[in-house]
């Protein structure tokens, strides 16, 4: 490598289902990596999905894709003419866009460096440098300091063979080097670069994941990283290193104050993959919103877990700006809650949650998953009935989607319901891509879609008041409910 001075983060375009949302947030996975390289490199950063928002196209025969043409992102590229370029890939949809850039990256300047990250090429480097000849590494796992270590090493002109996460070439080889530690003290880590993105851009998009919201602007944050949980469909705990490592709340409550007041963020969704996992920290964490006059609204777009969800943290949560609670549900049987997905939550716990949740005005969104392997159709029936008993505000039901680096992708190759040889990169969470000897894949999709369409609708009957009041923001720009029905209509 020849040294690296200056290095460009990418995230690309981006490849979605009709069936599901657009959503707009800075990048956080590389706003973080920004925060560590500033200071290090020349440094420019590119958000395609969100300065190309307004560019669809089809990917494929299913698929769209929003974002800059490859055509301008090469431009950019060609302009700032990097050593490095970092490209995100978080989904397994991504990666031929990923590709592609890398391609053009190397038309650009063969002595370039290409790297890649996230879950998708964490848990199938192998798979992903085989099928893109023009990556040359990937940082598996936490890409911070692969990244910063890249940049030291190639100033000293030594390879990457001793950096731990990392996978690369060796002319025609591809090595795979040794699982990287996880970093104990992540309040260590600098606060994410959001500065270095276009945030005016995000802020007119309007936009978030979930689409609810109460109070502009609005910001992602994440105060932790992992779950402590093993959730055998979910990667991200593996993707995270196997452990629950939260931040302090005095560093999250400084990053929250930060944004709230240089920023004027009034609203923030928390990203964390279970923010209430630790009783005592998330009750010290909405009351320090409370103590230092954090005056916001916020929800958890990501899904909370409900077991550790008494009386004095919701009224915590109320007191704090909680609008809107995203429950992690998945599966209304008890039966595939604990032998199935192994997820430590009982029925009545979710019902007693729900209603302690309604008494306290917070909205409430549920996830829903049907199709698990070994699921049989008289327990899918138990969860869609669950939903209807919930009586939620809204809800979304997903079919199973067999992820790399979870215990039921490796259990779904062992039956034979997948072919691990075969990546799926066309993954869409509302349609199955398998058949079991209990349905088929073709059963799943008209039963997932009828009972979407059944129970949201329904809402509008159910709770008019709640819905004009919860969708209004929504309500009030046609042109995103005309985006919407147009994709639903497409399929």
């Amino acid at each position: 490598m020849r040294p690296i001075e200056k290095v460009m983060l990418i995230y690309p375009p981006v490849t979605f289902s009709p069936q599901s949302m657009k959503q707009c947030h800075p990048p956080l996975g590389l706003a973080y990596i920004a925060a560590v390289l500033r200071d290090k490199v020349e440094l420019e950063v590119l958000d395609a999905a969100a300065e190309g928002w307004h560019h669809e196209e089809r990917a494929g025969n299913k698929l769209l894709r929003y974002g800059l043409s490859f055509d301008e992102v090469q431009r950019r590229i060609e302009k700032f003419r990097p050593d490095m370029v970092g490209i995100s890939c978080i989904f397994s949809s991504q990666f031929r866009n990923v590709a592609e850039l890398c391609r053009r990256v190397k038309e650009i300047d063969p002595e370039t460096v290409t790297i890649t990250g996230g879950t998708h090429p964490t848990f199938l480097s192998r798979y992903c440098m085989e099928n893109c000849p023009e990556l040359d590494m990937i940082g598996r796992g936490e890409g911070e300091f692969i990244m910063e270590e890249l940049v030291e090493s190639s100033r000293k002109g030594v390879g990457p063979a001793d950096i731990d996460g990392l996978t690369w070439r060796d002319g025609d080889n591809i090595v795979i080097n040794p699982a990287r530690e996880v970093y104990p003290d992540v309040d260590e880590i600098p606060f994410p670069a959001r500065d270095l993105f276009k945030l005016p851009v995000y802020d007119k998009i309007c936009q978030p994941m979930g689409m609810v919201f109460k109070r502009t602007p609005f910001m992602n944050i994440i105060t932790s990283r992992g779950c402590p949980y093993k959730c055998t469909f979910c990667s991200s705990t593996n993707f995270w290193g196997n452990v629950y490592r939260p931040r302090s709340v005095e560093n999250v409550l400084d990053e929250m104050e930060e944004l709230h007041k240089n920023y004027g963020i009034n609203e923030f969704k928390f990203f964390d993959d279970n923010l209430t996992s630790n009783r005592a920290r998330a009750k010290a964490l909405f009351q320090g919103m409370i103590d230092r006059g954090i005056d916001v609204a916020w929800n958890t777009p990501n899904g909370v877990h409900v077991i550790n969800m008494d009386e004095e943290m919701l009224d915590l949560m109320v007191e704090s700006g909680c609008h809107e609670l995203t429950l992690a549900v998945e599966s209304g049987d008890q039966d595939v809650l604990k032998n199935i997905i192994h997820k430590p939550t009982r029925l009545d716990q979710l019902e007693e949650a729900t209603k302690r949740i309604k008494e306290r005005k917070i909205g409430t969104n549920g996830f829903f998953i049907i199709g698990f392997p070994g699921e049989t159709k008289e327990q899918i029936k138990k969860t869609l009935d669950f939903s209807r008993k919930l009586d939620l505000d809204r809800v979304s039901f997903f079919t199973f989607t067999p992820l790399p680096g979870t215990y039921l992708y490796n259990l779904c190759v062992e039956k034979g319901y997948i072919d691990p040889a075969k990546v799926n990169e066309d993954v869409d969470y509302f349609e199955a891509p398998i058949d079991t000897p209990e349905w088929t894949h073709e059963e799943l999709d008209d039963l997932r879609r009828r009972w979407f369409w059944k129970f949201n609708l329904s809402l509008l009957l159910r709770h008019p008041l709640w819905f004009f009041t919860r969708y209004s923001n929504i309500l009030k720009r046609p042109g995103m409910v005309w985006d919407i029905m147009k994709r639903r209509l497409r399929r």
